[in-house]
């Protein structure tokens, strides 16, 4: 490619005189309507049905490919341009720079104009890099827009700068203020006459290259799925909650009653975790099928990885939902109200020091305690959270968080699900909450070096009371302290060669306070099963973890080879052991359109605390394993459509599993009520297509065929109780002239239930011995559409919207589980949520 000379267009108004500059021609990226690209297209499309089908077919290369079209003279691509910086001036006494000085910047704009984030790609000094980095974060764009759309987009520029000419020496006082007002007019960007001068500066920030911003997958990750604030927000049925997304993608099976966990790829609800801000949180919605415990405008980034997530997450076997939160970009204050029929919510965001600085506060209440009184006896649901963020950029190199947060449910049943089946009389009340405090330092070193230090300190509380008639109440209280500390680091030694490593330590006190039915004592006769026993328990349980992990990120042109190893040391009751987790991730880039990735490495979980405690545990219970596989593309189609396929495969040991044996030991028998014995395998295929948001629209299709079975003691394999062959999800939302009418279907196959066989009556005890066969049958197929109409609104300073968000449309009946009589004669079919609609408005001031 040769080098040639063509008139550069300037990025603003008081630039726009054309200049001529000596520049790279500009190559296209997307040339559709020539018939190179049509073939490319239809190659891509072939060679992702041929890895999906598994056949081989061998195509001859050498036909010459038609001469190449001309391109349109409009591109879909419109690149940012520069509306307002702040001005750059070196300090007294600074050092004086060559000619020809300049420094290459690598900024990404978001879709509102605002830089989110500066790289410097040639520096030239640290202290002007430190300067033009800083300026450059304090820029405002027009942003780029793809068919007149807003989107994210990177560029690069290049500062060429020139000291500052001095005034001559005869000119008079009035002539040198003239000539300094000229040029204060002329370049915007200049400072002081002891300055930069920049009066040429926007001749020669070029337009190197525009780029789209992507959800390109990071280093050390198999897959994840990142989805816009547009597609968080605006869903049908998660009532606006960007967490609640996360149950329409692929991979995840649907929970009983919308609960606020996550069945992944075939695993259990504890073993897929919940990150904010890297630290584990207990559980990211309220009971009730209630919003997130976080407003969803703190959530800047939700990271969905349905398996093989990267080195610097740990300690779940399955998949991580990691949430980043950061307060909302402002440059003036903020107040938003949103009020529904369910609940109440605030934000308020206050910018200080000219932006470089924000305090966010958020708070949520719900009143399902004024309302279920109205329609339901003996039945209260509440819950409240609330959110205090400071964000402080200190320079363009060191920026300071601090996020407090926490959350209170209240789930309290008085006997009102009775009517004749087991739980007549039974009085239930569970009380959760918890209370976190993150604070971080971002630092940007030289070479495009970073470092992250964070610390969490936290707590949790979990209170359960369970009575019923003529026994004595069971209490439950489980008080969680926690102190975590994390470091990660970022080298990227060139651009084929990138080191990514950390620390992650979290130590734990578990203070357990119970009254609980215990078994007999060894050699004791059984006490009768109609006048049971309660005893206390009061348990302290100290559990530590630390862990060490390195990612090596090898890139080979189209190819990326991320290795990669976490060792986690974990000390817990009699166990004192070191883990190793190895991890690889390949990714192919064979031509643009279209990616191959593979994937395989192993994930260590270790036991919850009741399993672990002399008492109710096993204190030498290892802890859970699984050995993760996937392969799979990802397809890039015309229309801001997406489609990818992936196959896993996952083979867990080392499951924990509940046994009342009795052992022998140095100190005598004694009980044994856990053991890591069991196994599991789950299987299956995963498809997404999705068409990103372009002119009001979005959707997705995402699909999972899978099988998931457990076994102990090399036995037979049986389906898992939460098995689920066929789950489909279908979402689509389109707006226009401030209007926005979405739907969503979910379909998911019933999972496996017991069966029950007979019943025996036992006169000594007073009561009812069924007998059940296990995963004998499965319940119905759950079916549900939600709708979702959103209306904005504009008046005067206030801005927002008005929305009708209904789940379960159609209002079906489908079956959560089965209830018996208290003789088993009689049965009925539990049901799930009924219809639920959501009115609600929200308004923002500004």
């Amino acid at each position: 490619m040769e080098k040639s000379c063509e008139p550069v267009p300037t990025q603003s108004d008081f630039a726009a005189r054309a200049k001529r500059s000596c520049a790279w021609p500009r190559v296209r990226l997307f040339d559709t309507p020539s018939r190179v690209s049509r073939l490319r297209w239809l190659l891509a499309l072939a060679l992702g049905l041929w890895l999906s089908a598994g056949a081989a077919h061998a195509q001859d290369g050498s036909e010459e490919a038609p001469p190449e079209e001309a391109p349109p003279a409009q591109p879909a691509l419109t690149p940012p341009s520069l509306i307002e910086a702040p001005p750059v001036s070196l300090p007294e006494g600074a050092d004086p720079l060559p000619d020809d000085a300049s420094v290459e910047l690598q900024i990404t704009i978001a879709a509102d104009g605002t830089v989110s984030e500066v790289q410097v790609l040639t520096p030239l000094r640290e202290d002007v890099d430190a300067l033009v980095m800083e300026a450059a974060q304090q820029m405002r764009f027009e942003p780029a827009t793809r068919d007149g759309a807003p989107i994210p987009a990177r560029v690069r520029f290049r500062y060429r700068i020139t000291p500052p000419a001095p005034p001559p020496e005869e000119a008079p006082p009035e002539e040198r203020r003239s000539a300094a007002e000229a040029m204060q007019a002329e370049a915007p960007l200049g400072g002081d006459p002891t300055g930069l001068d920049v009066s040429e500066m926007e001749a020669d920030v070029q337009e190197l290259g525009v780029t789209a911003v992507t959800d390109r997958v990071e280093p050390g990750a198999a897959e994840r799925i990142t989805l816009s604030a547009e597609e968080l927000t605006t869903v049908p049925g998660t009532f606006g909650e960007p967490l609640r997304v996360v149950a329409t993608l692929p991979g995840v099976a649907r929970s009983p009653f919308g609960l606020g966990f996550f069945l992944v790829r075939g695993a259990a609800f504890n073993n897929t975790g919940f990150f904010v801000d890297g630290f584990p949180v207990p559980l990211l919605y309220h009971l009730g099928a209630g919003p997130a415990v976080i407003s969803s405008r703190l959530v800047s980034e939700l990271n969905f990885y349905p398996g093989g997530y990267p080195a610097m997450f740990g300690r779940f076997s399955a998949g991580v939902i990691s949430v980043e939160t950061e307060a909302p970009d402002v440059r003036s204050p903020r107040g938003e109200l949103e009020i529904d029929i369910f609940r109440a919510s605030l934000l308020a965001v206050i910018p200080f020091d000219e932006q470089r600085g924000s305090i966010a506060v958020a708070f949520r209440r719900s009143y399902y305690d004024l309302l279920l009184p109205l329609v339901v006896d003996g039945l209260d649901i509440n819950y409240t959270d609330y959110q205090v963020r400071t964000d402080y950029r200190v320079d363009s190199r060191m920026s300071l968080s601090l996020f407090v947060f926490g959350s209170d449910d209240v789930l309290d049943q008085t006997g009102s699900f009775g009517g004749g089946m087991a739980s007549e009389g039974v009085q239930t009340r569970l009380g959760y909450d918890f209370q976190r405090i993150i604070g971080r330092i971002d630092l940007r070193l030289p070479h495009r070096a970073r470092v992250r230090l964070s610390g969490m300190l936290g707590r949790d509380g979990n209170t359960f009371t369970n009575s019923s008639p003529g026994s004595d109440p069971l209490v439950f209280a489980l008080q969680n302290s926690y102190a975590a500390f994390r470091l990660d680091a970022q080298i990227p030694w060139i651009d084929e060669l990138e080191t990514r490593f950390g620390l992650d330590i979290n130590a734990t006190l578990f203070d357990v306070n119970a009254t609980a039915f215990v078994p007999n004592g060894l050699g004791q006769y059984p006490a009768p099963l109609f006048t049971p026993q309660a005893a206390p328990i009061d348990l302290t349980v100290v559990r530590a973890l630390g862990a060490f992990y390195v990612d090596q990120i090898i890139r080979l042109g189209p190819v990326e080879i991320s290795a990669a190893g976490r060792f986690d040391y974990m000390r817990y009751g009699d166990v004192s052991e070191v883990f190793p987790d190895p991890r690889l991730v390949v990714r192919w880039q064979v031509v643009p359109e279209l990616l191959l990735k593979a994937a395989s490495g192993l994930f260590t979980q270790p036991p919850s605390v009741f399993q672990i405690t002399r008492q109710t545990g096993s204190a030498d219970l290892a802890p859970n394993r699984a050995w993760q596989s996937s392969a799979g593309l990802e397809l890039t189609l015309p229309e801001r459509i997406e489609v990818h396929t992936t196959g896993f495969y996952s083979q867990m040991f080392d499951i924990s599993r509940q046994v009342n044996r009795v052992i022998s030991t140095p100190e005598g028998p004694r009980r044994q009520f856990f053991v890591a014995d069991g196994e599991g395998r789950a299987y299956g295929l995963e498809l997404l297509i999705r068409r990103k948001v372009e002119r009001g629209l979005y959707g997705w299709l995402s699909y999972t065929l899978s099988r998931s079975e457990r076994r102990t003691d090399g036995g037979t394999w049986e389906p898992f109780v939460f098995d689920q062959t066929h789950i489909l999800n279908l979402a689509a939302s389109y707006a226009f002239d401030g209007w926005r009418f979405g739907a969503a279907f979910q379909l998911a196959t019933g999972r496996p239930t017991s069966t029950l066989v007979g019943t025996i009556q036992d006169l000594d005890e007073d009561g009812f011995d069924p007998s059940f066969r296990d995963m004998g049958a499965r319940l119905d197929t759950f079916t549900r559409l939600d709708i979702r109409i959103d209306r904005d609104f504009d008046i005067g300073p206030i801005r927002g919207s008005i929305y009708l968000d209904v789940q379960n449309v159609y209002n079906a009946t489908n079956n959560e589980g089965v209830l018996f009589s208290f003789d088993y004669a009689q049965k009925a079919n539990l049901p799930g949520l009924p219809i639920l609609p959501a009115i609600g408005i929200r308004g923002i001031l500004e």
